[in-house]
């Protein structure tokens, strides 16, 4: 209603309700003042309220495109034919409440499948375990030599390999529970500190042993350095990263100076 059939409206109430009523004689002021007031209960009553999406869409105002449910895009904003910018009112995102579930329901699965890619590949971080050195000899079991008598109680797998510039690899079995599992193991001793004596302990400027488990080989790897046999140093310069291997048989020699 505007402000003259506001006005029109208190004039009849006045005819009819005031205090010198005369409306009653006039059919035609009483059938206008009827229709005003029903006029202006439509204006009282409180319009329906809008979907949740489209309350949204039309407080934020925003310029962004409107992804439609079949995955196309409504664009962005566009000019009217007039030239002038602004954005046009678009339709809802959603048309229905179960449309909507549908639509919120998609949005998780998604925002699931996101979440469980992230833990994944923040759990699993991949580590290689080949430093790529070449392998530059073998050592092979060697009849005659002796096995030292650090290694305790024979079992019959014990083996001695060929003097490596100065160094003695041996390789043996070793207990390591109370169930008495022997696992393979390797140790390299310097040559020169074998056959001395017959005290069960190490002697020399370096051990160096490892053990394997199940499909582990036993495995020694160490960086060269000082005191160690001269004609090792002479073929691997300190500082030179070594790595010796058990394959069960034969010991593979590794070397990242080749």
């Amino acid at each position: 209603m505007d402000d003259d059939v506001r006005e029109e409206l208190r004039l009849l109430r006045a005819r009819a309700y005031g205090p010198h009523a005369d409306i009653a004689d006039d059919a035609a002021a009483v059938a206008r003042l009827r229709e005003l007031e029903d006029l202006e209960r439509q204006d009282r009553v409180p319009p329906p309220p809008r979907s949740p999406v489209t309350s949204a869409a039309a407080a934020a105002g925003s310029r962004a495109a409107v992804v439609a449910p079949d995955g196309e895009s409504d664009g962005d904003e566009e000019e009217d034919e007039d030239g002038d910018d602004g954005p046009r009112v678009r339709p809802a995102l959603v048309g229905s409440k179960r449309r909507l579930w549908v639509w919120a329901a998609s949005l998780a699965v998604v925002a699931a499948l996101a979440s469980a890619a992230t833990a994944a590949s923040l759990t699993l971080v991949p580590v290689s375990a080949a430093a790529g050195a070449p392998q530059v000899d073998t050592l092979v079991p060697a009849p005659d030599a002796a096995v030292p008598p650090v290694f305790g109680q024979r079992t019959g797998a014990e083996r001695a390999y060929e003097n490596y510039y100065g160094i003695a690899a041996f390789t043996g079995r070793s207990p390591t529970d109370a169930t008495e599992n022997r696992i393979p193991c390797l140790y390299l001793l310097d040559a020169d500190e074998m056959g001395k004596d017959d005290t069960r302990a190490f002697r020399g400027n370096f051990v160096y042993g490892g053990c394997g488990a199940g499909v582990f080989p036993a495995t020694v790897q160490f960086v060269v350095a000082d005191g160690m046999p001269d004609a090792f140093i002479q073929r691997f310069p300190i500082g030179t990263s070594m790595q010796f291997v058990f394959d069960g048989e034969n010991v593979g020699v590794f070397s990242d100076r080749g």
